[in-house]
């Protein structure tokens, strides 16, 4: 039979006009004796095997003819059905007992062909009792469509003949018989089904059968009556859920149906208690999700109905199946909605929200990370109701900050999400707008008490305030908070009467100012942890913080600028292909939507005026690495943002650069900044304005603001085009540009800005020149005369304001100790920018080499480059090179035409006599000379490189030795010979006292080690020390050193050794509890099987020879943070016990072993072997111990 029923098929065939039956039994050619003895012999048959149903010959007699039987017969019929059914189950059920799988498939089908007569059946006797019930009741909507759907024909071996309906008698018991049949199904359907049917699809066809009748008994209203029907089809429903997942919301919405179309709650009642007994381990999946999803469908269709039986169900919120509290707590968000929008708020609805919040706070403890990011998407909805709850939103402000810190990346998304959303719909903007500004609020804070304190005696007030009414909703308060008149007709003069009203009015008011500054306090202590967030590296985490700075800047909360200057920096993140949702992407259109949208309501020159002065704010007190993010981000929306910044934009901002009115310094100079930002990406910007630069900020304007000028030379510097893409462009030495550089180099001046502007003027002449070397050289001679032709000033001529001047005169000068330390400064960086200019013509003359090859033709260039490269006398690559190499070894520094050899030997001598020569400015300016002279040639560097570290180790400069550490670190990349083996000099500032000096060196030491420009030599516990600092950004910079540094090559497993030895003993030994978190960070990165025997084994190796007992308690504390997965781990362990079992009576050390004995055990699953090994190290330690 197998091959012919299919009972997908089957069913539909079912549904056609014509149901075709193979070997059908023709009740009108047999009489009623012989239908009698045909049913005797298939009783007989199925009582022997309930598997006989499988013959085609009683299959198809059993669905012959079902409309055309008197209904004794149909009784018997369904009789047979349901006992074969029934011993078909059992029989089943033992074979899936003990697991009997060549079984499974005759059950299967057998289970198929009895559960598709029994659905026909009941079908067929439903469908007659709806059509009677129809005729009864004069017809209803439900019977009327039972009837018509009801099928009447079925076609006798392909005959299509219709046969008549039959009219029901007596004989046939149906309603104690479909009570029989109901149960059946529901014993079916607790059987181990998943066995039987592996398809999903076939196992769905199958329920399918049972539950298509269950439905149709519940559409007739009389059977939902019949207790036992109804808990059948609760059975159902029940099954549905714990089976089908994707049924829990059809179910929902069929009960809603039940209970407000028909008015029939009680079977939705028994399912939700049903449900509410229910226990659920943390294992369970499947069956808790369904029901959550169940439950939570249900609340929002029904939620009066969930709202009576909330009290059985809210002990799942201590269920261990987090899905199950998960679906609880969005269950009490939808009774908190349901309540809170009623009409009529009542004691006992005030009363049910609040002992729902309760729970609500309760469960940001959860140990689970999904329940407690549930909980703030329930809390993120409930935020979006008419009615704000005030009293509430404080506290859940205050335990969402807290959130903020989370460990879960999840958690602190939806967090940060939560945070935005109480800010955009706070309750605070209907008597003054949206705005959250501080100052305002605390004005009106301010004004309201005093308005209180005048109506009312101290004492009274003292009173009221302690006993201040409830605040009202926001939604029912008046816009008008002007006070009322107070009436002075009765009582004495001087002694003001106010009615109740006003009072109370007052007392709102006051209250209602007090918790919007609390709000806006929480909002600023969550800032700070926010802005860290900024740098998660979670991607939707970013994203979250960057909305959240948004709202909060469109609402004027002030400590939002903090967020949004740090946002700046995410402009360097590498976003991934997804479009459109990159941090890229999103910081680009927040920054377009806060400073670069057009106001509707205000003209085109109005909204040009706003955008110019927001782009020019962005600028004010902005950092270094602040406005080199600016840059790029600016540079990038010039780019990819297409009419973002338009012309008049660039315009406006030109026109405040030049003008001529009196505006502040800050103004004038963030113009030209955003205008050599916008220029990188568009280079007309500055080529169609170069007179205006030229003018203003080289001439007397630059003069008399050098930072001005400064910012002059960069956007200056944006006509050399980019020379990645091959497109720089060079100026003949005549062009006026170079004029005004060199004016403004040599203006006199004593201003330390000097040396900024002169720095980015000497790169700028490097960058636009033809021939850069020609007119610094010029510049060099010009200054050395002027600086070597003054004279000691005399005592009369000292007449200079004590705050302009630098130094007093020195008698062993000729010359001013700040004209000399520019003309240091002035060299110095003319022989690194040599340097670089060198290298450019090498890279040129390299690049034509290849055109010109390519071309297979002889090299075409300009008289001025051959004139150039003959110098060089260079016909190769490799010539050329060396030829440069020669330029910068022998002849910069030590050549006879060279001009530098002579600063060199006055910036040697300048330093070597640091107690003749105290100018701090002068001591700066000429060891940075020397430290950049020492860059350039190998033999210079070696000469005078233990002059340079004896400064280093004895300066009481901060700078000075700051800028010794980064210039060692370009040493190292240039003579990594030389550098390498006075490289402890370096790691010694690792433990410099000024913050600046350590930092850089930190960073110096990063570049080197992680490019692999040193060899770590042992050094590294002086690197991990900073993991420690007190500074934030020096241990942040640690921590990253360690994670890039921890992915090459095992590199702080190799290293650990040391680390521990370097923190743990000796001098500069670091403080135990700095140990123990130094130990907890490097640890994480030892996650091999491997790596953990390993350090086990040197870890207790180390015990033998030790009697010091903190380095006892370091190293059992070190073995105490190991993982120990494998037995291979814990037998190293074993075996190292007697290194150790002298030190068991330190109780530190056997606290430690403890702990690791307890680590061992919690990992699942374990082998006994492991087992028995722990068991017996327990053992043996606690009889060393004792």
């Amino acid at each position: 039979m197998s091959d012919s029923f299919v009972l997908h098929e089957e069913l539909l065939k079912l549904q056609e006009k014509d149901y075709f039956i193979h070997n059908e039994v023709q009740i009108t050619d047999i009489n009623e004796k012989d239908l009698e003895g045909l049913l005797d012999d298939i009783v007989e048959k199925i009582v022997v095997s309930s598997s006989v149903i499988t013959e085609p010959e009683i299959f198809d007699a059993l669905r012959s003819n079902f409309n055309k039987l008197k209904p004794s017969v149909m009784s018997r019929i369904l009789d047979t059905i349901i006992s074969g059914l029934q011993s078909e189950v059992e029989n089943t059920a033992r074979d899936i007992d003990a697991n009997d799988e060549e079984t499974f498939p005759s059950h299967r089908e057998s289970l198929e062909m009895y559960a598709f007569l029994l659905g026909w059946i009941i079908n067929q006797a439903e469908t007659k009792a709806a059509s009677k019930n129809t005729s009864v009741t004069a017809g209803s909507s439900m019977g009327e469509e039972s009837a018509v759907n009801a099928r009447g024909s079925v076609s006798g071996r392909g005959k299509g003949k219709k046969i008549p309906k039959t009219s029901d008698s007596e004989g046939w018991n149906w309603p104690a018989q479909k009570i029989i049949a109901l149960e059946l199904i529901a014993s079916i359907l607790d059987l181990g089904i998943n066995k039987i049917w592996t398809s999903i699809h076939e196992r769905d066809t199958f329920v399918s059968v049972f539950t298509k009748p269950a439905y149709q008994m519940l559409e007739n209203t009389a059977n939902t009556r019949v207790a036992k029907i109804k808990l059948c089809a609760q059975t159902t429903i029940i099954q549905n859920l714990q089976y089908y997942e994707h049924l829990s919301e059809p179910m929902a919405e069929f009960l809603e149906v039940l209970a407000n179309k028909f008015d029939h709650t009680q079977l939705a009642e028994e399912i939700l208690i049903e449900i509410s007994n229910k226990e659920f381990k943390a294992q369970d999946t499947t069956t808790p999700k369904s029901y959550s999803k169940f439950l939570f469908k249900f609340s929002e269709l029904v939620p009066k109905l969930v709202l009576k039986h909330i009290g059985l169900l809210i002990k799942h919120l201590d269920s261990e199946s987090y899905t199950m509290r998960c679906g609880i707590l969005e269950v009490i968000g939808c009774l908190i909605s349901h309540i809170a929008n009623q009409e009529e708020q009542t004691e006992v609805s005030k009363n049910q929200v609040n002992g729902f919040f309760d729970v609500l706070e309760e469960r940001f403890l959860d140990s689970h990370t999904y329940c407690r990011s549930k909980l703030l998407q329930v809390c993120l909805k409930l935020c979006d109701l008419k009615v704000k709850f005030p009293k509430r939103r404080q506290r859940l402000t205050d335990l969402v900050i807290r959130s903020l810190e989370d460990k879960s990346s999840t958690v602190r998304k939806n967090a940060i999400k939560l945070l935005t959303k109480l800010i955009t719909t706070h309750p605070y903007g209907i008597m003054h707008g949206g705005e959250l500004t501080i100052n305002e609020w605390e004005e009106r804070l301010h004004k309201a008490d005093e308005e209180l304190k005048a109506v009312l005696p101290p004492t009274e007030l003292q009173g009221i305030e302690e006993n201040q009414p409830e605040i009202v909703d926001e939604e029912n308060k008046e816009n008008d908070t002007s006070l009322l008149s107070i009436d002075r007709s009765n009582g004495n003069e001087g002694e003001p009467i106010v009615t109740n009203d006003v009072l109370t009015k007052l007392q709102l008011t006051k209250r209602f100012y007090a918790d919007a500054v609390r709000f806006i306090h929480q909002i600023h202590t969550a800032i700070p942890t926010l802005c860290v967030l900024l740098a998660s590296t979670n991607k939707a985490e970013v994203l979250e913080a960057i909305e959240f700075f948004v709202a909060a800047h469109t609402y004027k909360i002030e400590k939002a600028s903090e967020g949004i200057k740090k946002m700046v920096h995410l402009i360097w993140t590498k976003d991934n292909s997804d479009e459109g949702k990159g941090i890229r992407k999103r910081l680009i259109d927040s920054y377009r939507t806060l400073y670069l949208t057009p106001d509707d309501s205000l003209t085109e020159n109005e909204n040009v005026d706003i955008m110019t002065k927001n782009l020019i704010s962005l600028t004010f007190n902005a950092t270094l690495a602040e406005l080199t993010s600016l840059d790029l981000l600016l540079s990038t929306m010039m780019t990819e943002a297409d009419g973002c910044i338009s012309d008049n934009i660039i315009e406006k901002l030109w026109s405040v650069y030049a003008t001529t009115r009196n505006i502040s310094k800050v103004q004038r100079r963030g113009a030209i900044i955003v205008l050599g930002m916008l220029a990188k990406a568009k280079i007309e910007i500055i080529s169609e304005k170069t007179d205006f630069l030229l003018k203003i900020g080289l001439g007397s304007l630059g003069k008399a603001d050098l930072t001005l000028a400064r910012y002059t030379c960069i956007a200056l510097q944006r006509l050399a085009g980019s020379q990645a893409k091959n497109d720089s462009i060079r100026f003949p030495m005549t062009h006026l540009i170079f004029q005004r550089l060199q004016e403004i180099i040599e203006f006199p001046t004593k201003s330390h800005e000097w040396f900024a502007v002169a720095e980015q003027a000497i790169n700028t002449i490097y960058l636009l020149g033809e021939h850069p070397d020609i007119l610094c050289g010029n510049i060099i001679k010009k200054r050395t005369g002027l600086v070597f032709d003054i004279k000691p000033p005399s005592t009369r001529e000292s007449s200079i304001d004590q705050d302009e001047s630098i130094l007093g005169s020195q008698e062993t000068f000729t010359t001013h100790p700040i004209h000399l330390s520019q003309l240091l400064f002035i060299v110095g960086h003319v022989a690194i920018k040599q340097i670089v200019h060198l290298e450019v013509i090498e890279a040129e003359w390299k690049r034509r080499k290849v055109d010109s090859d390519s071309k297979d033709k002889a090299r075409t260039v300009t008289k001025t480059a051959e004139d150039e490269l003959d110098q060089i006398a260079g016909t190769t690559e490799d010539e050329f090179g060396e030829a440069v190499s020669h330029i910068r070894e022998k002849e910069l520094l030590f050549g006879s035409n060279s001009l530098l050899p002579i600063f060199g030997s006055m910036a040697v001598h300048i330093c070597s006599n640091n107690k003749a020569y105290k100018d701090p400015t002068l001591q700066i300016a000429a060891t940075l000379a020397l430290s950049k002279f020492m860059c350039v040639s190998s033999e210079f560097c070696e000469n005078n490189l233990q002059l340079l570290l004896t400064i280093l180790e004895r300066t009481t400069e901060p700078i000075i030795r700051s800028n010794i550490i980064i210039a060692l670190g370009d040493m190292t990349v240039c003579f990594n010979n030389i550098i390498d083996e006075n490289i402890n000099y370096l790691y010694k500032r690792l433990a410099d006292p000024d913050i600046m000096v350590k930092k850089n060196t930190l960073m110096v030491l990063t570049h080197l080690i992680l490019n692999g420009m040193i060899k770590v030599k042992g050094q590294l516990g002086e690197m991990a020390k900073c993991l420690e600092d007190k500074d934030e950004r020096i241990s942040d910079l640690a921590k990253l050193f360690f994670t890039e540094l921890a992915s090459k090559d095992n590199a702080v497993y190799n290293n650990l050794p040391d680390i521990i030895s370097n923190l743990s003993s000796g001098e500069n030994a670091v403080n135990e509890d700095s140990f123990k978190e130094i130990m907890k960070f490097l640890f994480e990165f030892i996650e091999k099987d491997k790596q953990t025997e390993n350090v086990v084994e040197k870890l207790c190796q180390r015990f033998k020879n030790l009697d010091d007992k903190r380095q006892w308690r370091d190293i059992a504390f070190c073995l105490s943070l190991l993982p120990y997965k494998s037995e291979k781990s814990f037998r190293k362990l074993v075996e190292g016990l007697q290194n150790f079992q002298n030190k068991l009576h330190e109780e530190a050390v056997y606290k430690y072993f403890v702990e690791i004995i307890n680590k061992a055990n919690s990992q699942k699953p374990q082998k006994p072997e492991l087992k028995q090994i722990i068991d017996e190290f327990e053992n043996r330690i606690t009889e060393l111990k004792s």
